[in-house]
C-alpha cells in the first residue's frame, strides 16, 4: 500500500507540474511573453521549493557570467520557457522523490554513529 501511495504522489506532483506548463503554453501570446513565463516560474519555484532556489541562483550566476562577456540569457520564448520548466521539474523531482525519502535513514544512521550505545 505504501508503494502505491508513493507512486501516486509522484504522478500527482508531475501532473501538477505538467498542468502548470500546459496552462502557460496555452496562455503564451506572441513571440515573447515574459509575464506568462514569470507566472510559470513562480509556480515552479513553489512546487520545487527549496531546491528551486538553487535553480534560480544558477540562472542568476549564469546571467552574471554571461554579462561579463557581453552576452545574455536567451530572450523569452516558448522553447526557453519549456527548458526552464524542465530544470525546475528535475530539481524538484530529485529533491522530493530521491533526497527527502533518504533523510530519515541518513538521520538514523548518523545518530547511531554518534551515539552507538543509545
Amino acid at each position: 500500500m505504501k508503494r502505491i501511495i508513493w507512486i501516486l504522489a509522484q504522478v500527482l506532483w508531475l501532473a501538477i507540474c505538467f498542468a502548470a506548463l500546459i496552462e502557460a503554453y496555452k496562455s503564451y501570446r506572441g513571440i515573447s511573453d515574459w509575464q506568462v513565463e514569470e507566472g510559470l516560474g513562480f509556480e515552479m519555484i513553489v512546487l520545487s521549493f527549496p531546491a528551486s532556489l538553487v535553480v534560480v541562483a544558477g540562472f542568476m550566476l549564469t546571467g552574471m557570467l554571461l554579462g561579463i562577456f557581453g552576452l545574455a540569457l536567451p530572450a523569452s520564448s516558448k522553447p526557453e520557457m519549456i527548458a526552464t520548466w524542465v530544470l525546475f521539474v528535475v530539481a524538484g523531482y530529485i529533491q522530493w522523490f530521491l533526497v527527502v525519502p533518504r533523510i530519515p535513514k541518513w538521520w538514523k544512521n548518523s545518530r547511531q554513529k554518534r551515539h552507538p550505545n543509545g
